[in-house]
């Protein structure tokens, strides 16, 4: 599960990059301004798409996506001070 995790991370760099080149490449070329819109909407909105599904897929898959927060910051905590006894 973790190896498919990564190849979708990468994924979505890519298209999100992608993205991003061809609206540089379209507003540098003179497109129609319909169309730079357009790309510009969807440098906004797929990464927020992206983010929409990861929340919604850990909501259903039961995981308390607050305790994700809050364990990723004690590690964090714990790792920087290794002599806290907590």
């Amino acid at each position: 599960m973790n190896i498919l995790k990564r190849i979708m991370a990468l994924a979505g760099v890519i298209l999100v990059a992608g993205i991003w080149i061809a609206t540089l490449v379209i507003a540098v070329t003179g497109a129609p301004q319909k169309l730079l819109t357009a790309f510009i909407v969807l440098s906004v909105l797929v990464p927020v798409l992206i983010y929409g599904i990861l929340l919604v897929g850990r909501v259903v898959s039961g995981k308390p996506v607050r305790d994700e927060f809050d364990r990723a910051a004690r590690d964090k905590k714990q790792k920087d001070n290794p002599g806290s006894g907590s």
